[in-house]
């Protein structure tokens, strides 16, 4: 019985130091994202905006996506011959940067 009550504490004890590491490990983890988000100028930008950017789809065509990865933009177009067509965008300046231009199969 006695042995059965110590174990108890020793995992008791085990647990609470895994929990404490666990916080410890998450708030260093949070803090060091934050710390290269305000440093990285990909993703924290002094430019100014470059306001509206127009880009023509061919007729028929439409945006089926748009996701965003730091300082770029990634449209997904469906074109109306079935194929599709990816356009690459920079956020920083509003350039297109390039595109990609799947073809349907035959």
């Amino acid at each position: 019985m006695q042995a059965l009550k110590a174990l108890v504490i020793i995992m008791g004890i085990l647990i609470m130091a895994g929990l404490g590491l666990l916080v410890y490990g998450l708030t260093t983890r949070v803090s060091w994202n934050d710390r290269v988000a305000r440093e990285d100028p990909a993703l924290v930008s002094s430019s100014p905006s470059f306001g509206m950017v127009a880009s023509n789809l061919p007729t028929g065509a439409s945006v089926v996506s748009v996701a965003v990865d730091r300082a770029r933009a990634v449209v997904h177009v469906r074109l109306p011959d079935g194929g599709a067509e990816i356009r690459f965008f920079d956020l920083v300046t509003g350039a297109t940067t390039g595109s990609i231009h799947l073809k349907a199969a035959p």
